[in-house]
């Protein structure tokens, strides 16, 4: 197995979409898929369209059927040549499309001769393989672009391509609305930076869901402001949690409504009566915070959320009140009028 060639990072490159999905997702059954790592690498070969037009530099979104899963830029792209691979046909007409039934006996249905069968015939080809590596600069995404989002950035109109041209100014500037910051030009083009020898495997980022529904509650509260803390504005996506206005251990319940996006600093203030909401929907803090000088400046500052934010005033109010009572109480100072 030779690496017969490591393409370099070009700043002006194209945009793509990169479709990733598990064995049970696969729709056809030509193939028995590749080995990614979603938040790190892309492997694909030269079977697959498109695979001769992507570069390093190009800017990446990787996508299930669903949504998108993060964004990044192809830092290095491995190419090896001299490779084989095994795809399987339809005995009858060698078409590669066919599917895999799981409630017939007769296994498989290959929809262009529309004949079924009990196993397809294996043959090996050569191919080229190529490996896109990504991590330096990998954002997650979370659900912050559904499908009918990365539609409107796709160029291409095929539903079956796994590598999918998209708009880049347009991918950028959706993402950025989002709240998502990616890396500058000069950090992730570093040619310097090691790229390890084996694919680290075992362990990848997720949303540890310690009630029953709080996945869901971030998630439902991603899609609705983006990668961004109400407090504070954007916010890398590992620092972001999902916070109640009323306490879960009193309603039991994940209401949108009564839901805020916070950083994770943010969000134990507010859990602790150090940070409220106004009304109005500007930041008050504490008396007793006024000392740190990050904080202090976030008090009086607007909340970061639209002016038609689907936010309960009323909880909003009820929580204000009763989180500010408690600090004129302990830091002997008046109440605001």
């Amino acid at each position: 197995m030779d690496l017969s060639k490591i393409t370099t990072p070009d700043a002006n490159g194209r945009a793509w979409s990169f479709l990733v999905t598990g064995a049970t997702e696969r729709q056809f059954q030509g193939n028995d898929g590749y080995e990614d790592v979603a938040e790190e690498s892309y492997s694909y070969d030269s079977t697959v369209g498109n695979h001769r037009r992507v570069r390093a530099g190009d800017l990446i979104v990787v996508r299930n059927r669903y949504e998108a899963l993060g964004i990044g830029y192809i830092e290095k792209l491995d190419v090896l040549t001299g490779q084989e691979k095994v795809r399987n046909r339809c005995p009858h007409c060698g078409s590669s499309n066919f599917k895999e039934r799981t409630t017939r006996v007769v296994r498989y249905w290959c929809s262009p001769c529309q004949m079924a069968f009990p196993e397809p015939i294996e043959e090996v080809i050569p191919v080229t393989t190529y490996l896109a590596h990504y991590g330096g600069s990998w954002q997650p995404l979370e659900g912050c672009l559904n499908k009918a989002d990365l539609a409107e950035i796709t160029l291409s109109k095929s539903h079956q391509q796994s590598i999918k041209a998209i708009d880049r100014a347009r991918t950028l500037a959706k993402v950025a609305a989002r709240g998502v910051r990616l890396p500058p030009d000069a950090v992730w083009m570093r040619s310097t930076r090691r790229q390890l020898s084996v694919i680290a495997g075992g362990r990848r980022r997720t949303t540890v869901a310690a009630r029953r529904g709080q996945d869901a509650f971030r998630k439902a509260l991603v899609r609705e402001y983006g990668l961004v803390c109400a407090v504070t504005g954007p916010a890398p996506s590992e620092v972001l949690e999902a916070a109640h206005l009323r306490p879960f251990a009193a309603t039991e319940q994940h209401s949108l409504e009564e839901g805020l996006l916070l950083r994770a600093d943010i969000h134990r203030l507010l859990d602790s009566g150090l940070l409220a909401i106004s009304p109005t929907l500007a930041v008050s803090v504490a008396p007793s915070l006024l000392g740190h000088t990050e904080y202090r400046a976030l008090d009086g500052t607007p909340l970061h959320v639209a002016i038609d934010a689907p936010l309960n005033r009323h909880v909003i109010e009820e929580h204000y009140k009763a989180t500010t009572a408690t600090w004129w109480a302990t830091d002997g100072v008046s109440p605001p009028v």
